[in-house]
């Protein structure tokens, strides 16, 4: 790769259903008015009950929740790992496993329960949908994303919006907008952003940068910080041809951004874990404590049901070649010692990750998603999207939850991670790296999302947010999948 030696500043490159049309794009709105309802009696039953009774949305869900783990013997029949906190009951379309997201969403986004609900509790089915629809036009399709509200879903389409995309649209609880012909693919969007972000990171004028792409507009924005010794060489007057030259779209832009803050990192060592040993409960499970960093999730091999491994994010594994791993007090808190296997950090196309060996203990399909609540994991998320609801639990910050912002984020070291809304400092903070990141899903137990590594900026912000690696990086980097229950 060239260096890039010319100054670069912030600069553009040189691009029934109400539809709107022109040479260069096509817009498509379907209007929530005239979109399906979801209905859900037994939730409308539990309301009518918590206001009869003068008691919270909230504490009637968790009672009616707890009478089925006590009477229905299917509530807690599926444990092949042990007993967890979480049963695996349903109230209408909604897991209780999904309804502790949404209880998270309505923390963070200050709304009451009931609002979190409908706000966010029918996107894990609807997002099924909308991934296939992904698949299917692969290469045509140029994006999609949801609002952080949950009002309402953009589609983009390189060519002509296709006809089943419109279909699928139509069975959405929630406004779309559709626009075709806009010139680019998302593949495209992130092979520009690529080849734009690696030359940036390669110039020795730059001492950190972080790019990211927009697929309603097409453009790739990237966030530089000049060296020291390079400050008075980088002039914010134009971008340089070597930029120019990597663009082969002429519909996608590129915004190059000068900035002396913080852009991205990594975070560092703050604590160390326990050495105390028990026997109490036997098991190495997702979330638990390795010291300076939480552990991710268990994995198992896809080409052998009987190779599993236990994971944390990729930059623990620097100078780790073996750990301590600990459960939590509430489990007798006891410990062993893990080795690492795989590892994918510096350089790595596919996000971060690290696998450990189980060590003494025996693996699980269960993971912390508190230090003394644990839960089964029954599906992984196979895409990950702008506006998707996401919690993580991390040892140093907790259990947070917020929204996905940007996908196919890079930062200095590695791509494909995603940044939240969530404010790293609060939200996310040394020792949580490598923690688990989850949502709800359509299944009884929680959905594995992604992995804690660390802070990000995003143009126009000046503030760093949480940044996480997706799970698909395991299938991505090493051929592992998340295990969990069949």
């Amino acid at each position: 790769m060239v260096a890039l030696l010319l100054p670069l500043s912030a600069f553009s490159l040189a691009g029934s259903p109400a539809v709107a049309s022109s040479a260069q794009t096509e817009t498509m709105v379907l209007a929530a008015e005239s979109q399906p309802k979801v209905h859900r009696p037994a939730l409308e039953r539990l309301k009518r009950n918590a206001a009869r009774k003068g008691i919270s949305l909230e504490h009637a869900v968790a009672a009616y929740i707890a009478h089925k783990a006590k009477t229905d013997p299917a509530a807690t029949a599926n444990w092949p790992d042990g007993p967890v906190d979480i049963p695996d009951v349903t109230i209408d379309d909604l897991s209780a496993a999904h309804l502790e997201v949404l209880k998270g969403m309505a923390q963070a986004q200050g709304v009451s329960f009931s609002e979190a609900i409908e706000r966010h509790g029918s996107w894990p089915a609807a997002k099924q949908k909308l991934v296939q629809l992904q698949r299917t036009f692969k290469g045509d399709f140029a994006g999609g994303e949801r609002a952080a509200d949950g009002s309402q879903v953009w589609l983009g389409f390189k060519g002509d919006i296709p006809a089943p995309a419109v279909e699928t649209a139509k069975t959405l609880p929630f406004r779309v907008e559709l626009q075709g012909r806009l010139g680019y693919t998302e593949a495209e969007l992130n092979d520009t952003k690529k080849r734009v972000h690696h030359a940036l990171r390669d110039d020795p004028r730059f001492s950190d940068v972080a790019s990211y792409y927009d697929a309603k507009t097409g453009t790739v924005h990237s966030l530089v910080v000049p060296a020291p010794a390079a400050k008075a060489s980088v002039q914010e007057d134009a971008v340089s041809s070597a930029v120019t030259s990597l663009v082969t779209n002429p519909s996608i832009t590129v915004d190059v951004t000068v900035t002396e803050k913080p852009v991205a990192s990594n975070f560092s060592s703050t604590t160390t874990a326990s050495a105390t040993t028990s026997a109490a409960d036997p098991y190495i499970r997702g979330g638990g404590n390795l010291g300076d960093c939480t552990s991710n999730f268990n994995v198992v091999a896809t080409w052998d049901y009987e190779t599993r491994r236990h994971a944390t994010a990729g930059h623990c594994s620097n100078g780790a070649p073996t750990r301590t791993y600990c459960n939590y007090p509430v489990d007798g808190g006891n410990c062993t010692g893990i080795s690492l296997t795989n590892s994918c950090w510096l350089g790595c196309d596919y996000g971060e990750a690290a696998l450990y060996t189980r060590g003494g203990l025996t693996l699980t399909r269960t993971f912390y998603w508190s230090s003394n609540q644990k839960a089964y994991v029954d599906a992984e998320d196979p895409i990950q999207w702008v506006g998707d609801a996401v919690c993580k639990w991390g040892k140093s910050t907790g259990t947070t939850c917020g929204t996905v912002q940007r996908t196919n984020w890079s930062n200095g070291t590695v791509d494909n991670l995603y940044v939240t809304n969530e404010r790293a400092g609060t939200k996310c903070a040394g020792g949580d790296s490598g923690g688990p990141a989850f949502t709800g899903g359509p299944s009884t137990g929680f959905t594995a999302y992604g992995i804690v590594v660390g802070e990000g900026a995003l143009a126009g912000e000046t503030a760093l947010y949480c940044a996480y690696s997706h799970v698909t990086v395991y299938r991505d980097a090493f051929g592992y999948r998340i295990w969990n229950r069949e």
